[in-house]
């Protein structure tokens, strides 16, 4: 009696560090084999003397501590393995869940919720359990246990080991079925069947069922169980076992909890045994077989007689899966432990200060609505029927998305000290989508991927990551355990005193994305129309398609595919090569390391991009498209020749500010022998819109020319020169449509003014004609007033 009482001890002491309704039905077990402990031996064994039960008594006394230590570790393993000897252990983690949704735009939404016990994260726990109380009402039950001995005997006997295991149960039963369990919902009920028996087994009825809320009904099932000597009976653990497994109440999330109590090895089978011994093992194997038929159901062997200990732990560890074997035998600590039962029958548990944590792998980054680089986060509070309660849910009012696209992690927080509310689940969810490096991976991989996606990571309707090869979303301790947790502390409130447990966590399931990679081809044109035979090749050129600050992308590469020709148009092609979605900037440079020297003469050229069906692509002003993922963009820069042009001015040789009109000209092609053009100043081919004196010739090939004059201006000397002109562009660059050259000298071409004298005698009165005329005139005019003179002084005399 006095182990029994230590062991109850130990069990009372575990259980009071547990918290949990479980360690509730666990002390109870223990406490039933406690009281039932009081008897001594089976039916079997009942001529057993006085003195051998005096040798056993005083045997159990001299080893308490061990009793005691081994109650204690027995006790210990029912706790669940995330236990930490803390009251606030029996919730568990709450329920949480991370899935993703594929928006079929190469983004993903990435959800992370958090809901607790019976989906809801602060959902007070009423966890609802079937307890079936298998009680053996063999005669020896009736054995009254020696409470005092002399030496010639027992001096004095305490009640029957049925009158101490009933009085125990019926204390039990009020205890668990109490007014307020009776008052919840059906499916959060602790609820109670009895089974009777001994050489075969009945399932007790309970007022009109056979499961029970009322105390009063287990305590009036014993008035009908008969567990006298007159009534005998063997052990049949099997007959017993099979009623066990046929009660259950089919409430959804109830947990079922057979207490078996036996001071006796079985002696019985359904189909046979002998009422004394089970040589040969036939009615424990029966059991055993039984026992496993239990569907999941905890399993509880209490032996009340050291006799059947042996028996019962083989039972307890031989079942699968295994059950908890107790060696009850100390009444007196019963009590103890049901102080602490009590206690753990009316905890209610809640979660406080939930906190999920996600950080991104580098796999995944934030993005927007445009698909940007910015980020896009929600989060939700809905009720188990699904209805939005964000803005009227105490806890939903307090919590709060954070991103920080620096570390790339994701959380939901609540206020300090807030408690979720029943049956509501939280979420927070950002979009996302695959970054450069897992595109990266995935083509230096040959289109394979790192990881598969868990199990339940798929949104309601999508189907792109439960046992899906992809990317984890997620980032990666170094040990490979996830970063994404949920953390949350159990509060406990015990007869109105709450008790906050330490923090836990929980990891989260990890999703995978996947990458449609989508491809840039480059092709550089040249329209050398123009430049003829001086034009240059397309792989003069270096061409690029560059993002995130000129960090990623096709870098400068100078064409070297085929060369094809359209029109007058020569294309070539840098390589087609798979990249990431994003907006990428175009851009073309002319490569000097080929010598090539006209580049100069090349209008710059505008990009244009088409995808793979031909369709156009749009291209901004700065010269950047956005490629979409799975998209095969060929963009295309077209760069063309310009014509050249000649221009000169026709200037007095000595007044060269002075322009002179009137002059014709005949250019000539040396490069092209066959071209030739006759110009006439501010007159045909004269391109000029400058005043008379200034001729330019437009739309010439590049190559050498002639020019000489065929008509100069008036009262200036024809010019006898040849101009031999290059047409080619010069290295300064410039944004005209054209490039022009000078003729002449610095572009001026002198003509020299005719004197009088030296006008040729063609019979025009010349001003030299009129001279000559005029000194004739003048001297015959002196002639004739020389002669007037003589004649008069002749007639004077």
């Amino acid at each position: 009696m006095k182990r029994m009482r230590d062991w109850f001890a130990a069990v009372g002491d575990a259980a009071g560090k547990s918290g949990k309704r479980i360690m509730a039905i666990i002390a109870a077990v223990a406490m039933l084999g406690g009281v039932a402990g009081v008897s001594a031996t089976a039916m079997a064994d009942q001529s057993a003397s006085a003195s051998d039960a005096q040798a056993q008594q005083s045997e159990e006394a001299s080893s308490e501590a061990k009793a005691k230590a081994q109650a204690t570790a027995e006790a210990s393993t029912l706790q669940p393995e995330s236990a930490e000897a803390d009251s606030a252990t029996d919730l568990g983690a709450p329920a949480h869940r991370k899935y993703i949704k594929y928006n079929n735009d190469g983004t993903y939404w990435l959800s992370l919720d958090v809901t607790g016990a019976s989906r809801a994260s602060t959902e007070e726990k009423h966890q609802p359990a079937d307890v079936v109380l298998v009680m053996d009402s063999s005669g020896s039950m009736s054995t009254q246990e020696c409470l005092k001995s002399e030496w010639w005997g027992c001096a004095e006997r305490g009640d029957s080991r049925w009158t101490v295991a009933t009085s125990a149960a019926k204390t039990l039963a009020q205890k668990l079925l109490t007014a307020d369990n009776a008052a919840l919902p059906a499916d959060q009920q602790v609820q109670m069947s009895v089974i009777d028996f001994d050489t075969d087994s009945r399932i007790m009825t309970l007022g009109r069922g056979q499961w029970t809320t009322s105390a009063q009904a287990v305590s009036d099932s014993f008035k009908s169980m008969d567990a006298s000597y007159d009534n005998g009976g063997g052990t049949n653990w099997e007959a017993a076992l099979r009623n066990a497994n046929s009660l259950n109440t089919a409430r959804a999330g109830a947990k079922k909890y057979i207490v078996f109590v036996s001071d006796g090895e079985p002696t019985y089978r359904v189909n046979g045994g002998n009422g004394s011994n089970d040589d040969g093992n036939y009615n424990f194997n029966a059991a055993v077989a039984e026992a496993n038929r239990r569907n999941g159901a905890t399993l509880y062997a209490v032996s009340t007689g050291t006799e059947a200990n042996t028996k019962m732990q083989k039972f307890a560890q031989t079942i699968n899966p295994a059950g908890t074997f107790f060696d009850g035998t100390d009444a007196n600590k019963l009590a103890q432990a049901f102080d602490t039962i009590i206690e753990q029958i009316k905890t209610d548990s809640t979660y406080q200060d939930v906190l999920i944590k996600d950080t991104l792998s580098g796999y995944a980054v934030s993005t927007d609505q445009n698909g940007g680089t910015g980020y896009l986060l929600s989060a939700s509070a809905r009720d188990a029927d699904g209805n939005d309660v964000s803005k009227t849910d105490p806890a939903a009012t307090k919590m709060h998305a954070v991103y920080n696209q620096q570390t790339q992690q994701l959380s939901l927080n609540f206020d300090e000290g807030t408690k979720l509310s029943p049956s509501v689940t939280y979420t927070v969810s950002i979009m996302l989508k695959p970054s450069d490096a897992a595109y990266q991976y995935f083509i230096e991989n040959s289109g394979q991927y790192p990881n598969t996606g868990d199990q339940g990571t798929d949104a309601e309707g999508n189907n792109t990551s439960s046992g899906k090869p992809g990317f984890y979303s997620n980032a990666d301790n170094a040990d490979g355990t996830t970063q994404a947790n949920v953390y949350y502390k159990v509060v406990t409130n015990v007869n109105g005193q709450e008790t906050v447990g330490e923090q836990q966590s929980s990891a989260y399931d990890r999703p995978v994305i996947q990458v449609n990679v989508p491809s840039i081809t480059l092709t550089k044109g040249v329209d050398n129309t123009y430049a003829g035979k001086l034009g240059a090749t397309p792989s003069d050129w270096k061409l690029s398609a560059l993002k995130n600050s000129g960090t990623y992308g096709v870098e400068a590469t100078n064409p070297s595919g085929e060369t094809t020709t359209e029109g007058n148009v020569t294309k070539q092609s840098v390589a087609k090569t798979l990249v990431a979605p994003g907006t990428y900037t175009l851009s073309e440079v002319a490569d000097t390391s080929t010598n090539y020297q006209y580049f100069s003469g090349y209008t710059a050229g505008e990009w244009s991009c088409v995808d793979a069906n031909g369709n156009n692509v749009s291209v901004s002003a700065n010269n950047t498209v956005n490629l979409a993922q799975g998209v095969d963009l060929t963009c295309t820069v077209i760069n063309t020749a310009k014509p050249g042009a000649i221009q000169w001015q026709k200037v007095n040789a000595s007044k060269q500010n002075q322009l002179l009109s009137g002059s014709e000209w005949s250019l000539t092609g040396k490069t092209d022998t066959a071209f030739t053009k006759h110009v006439v100043d501010d007159g045909e081919n004269d391109a000029a819109t400058d005043s008379a004196g200034t001729i330019k010739v437009s739309g010439l090939k590049w190559g050498d020319y002639s020019l000489q004059e065929t008509v100069a201006p008036k009262g200036y000397q024809l010019s006898d020169k040849t101009y031999d002109i290059s047409v080619v562009p010069a290295n300064d660059s410039s944004d005209d449509a054209e490039f022009t050259v000078s003729a002449g000298n610095d572009g001026k071409i002198t003509n020299t003014y005719i004197a009088v004298s030296q006008l040729p005698l063609t019979g025009g009165k010349s001003a030299r004609d009129w001279m000559v005329y005029g000194g004739g005139m003048g001297v015959l005019a002196l002639l004739a007033a020389a002669s007037y003179t003589i004649w008069r002084k002749r007639q004077l005399i």
